[in-house]
């Protein structure tokens, strides 16, 4: 018989024995907890204020580049209007750009544009416009030398908010067979351009570096705009 104050025979308990491995497995998987030090976020602080350093001109790019984008668009759509409007109606039609003799708001002064078309029965009239002003993107203006480059163009009717005017403005005039209007000894086959910057007065005041300008010229016997880079005129 075994006697259980024996100290060399004692009888295990299942539980209690259970118990212990499992504190023992999770003394052995316990770890220190991670952590930064000071010289780690150091230098992710300073990684992050390289990339900002790095970013924000190029984004300030990306934000100017789709400016002239966006003005290359809508100048573009408003000499195709105008040329189709001369088109299906048969008579005369415009794109015009008050310049720096505009006397009624210096916001439309090389900015905007608009197209107008002749009255089909009686060219005497003034004109009308179709559809609103268009507004050039904040930040991008038109060269105002190739603004004074166009024909002027006489008795064109306007709206400035809703009170109409009459006055002249330089534009690109199309005739019925969609080329550029033979009444005009000026051919602005040159086309316009536009930068990233103002005009005071009728100084621009460029604020990129390029050196080549969006330019949008223009075929004298067809009409047909062509966008390209060209040198400021």
């Amino acid at each position: 018989m075994i006697s259980s104050a024996n100290p060399k025979f004692k009888i295990k308990n299942p539980r209690v024995s259970a118990s212990r491995e499992r504190g023992k497995k999770f003394q052995h998987s316990r770890r220190p907890a991670a952590a930064f030090t000071l010289v780690e976020l150091l230098a992710v602080i300073g990684i992050m204020g390289l990339l900002a350093a790095v970013g924000v001109p190029a984004l300030k790019g990306l934000t100017g580049s789709g400016g002239r984008k966006q003005a290359l668009s809508q100048v573009m759509g408003a000499l195709e209007i105008a040329r189709n409007t001369a088109i299906s109606t048969g008579t005369n039609a415009a794109v015009i750009f008050p310049d720096s003799s505009f006397a009624s708001g210096d916001a439309y002064k090389y900015r905007s544009m608009a197209v107008v078309a002749w009255n089909p029965t009686n060219t005497n009239l003034p004109t009308t416009m179709v559809g609103s002003w268009i507004v050039l993107p904040q930040g991008v203006a038109l060269f105002p030398n190739s603004i004074s480059a166009l024909p002027t163009t006489t008795n064109i009717s306007v709206r400035i908010l809703t009170t109409p005017l009459t006055a002249s403005f330089p534009g690109i005039v199309f005739q019925p067979d969609g080329g550029l209007s033979e009444d005009f000894s000026i051919k602005p086959t040159n086309g316009i351009s536009f930068f990233e910057g103002t005009v005071t007065g009728s100084t621009p005041n460029n604020n990129s570096k390029m050196t080549n300008f969006e330019t949008v010229r223009l075929t004298r016997y067809t009409g047909r705009a062509l966008p390209t880079l060209a040198p400021a005129p």
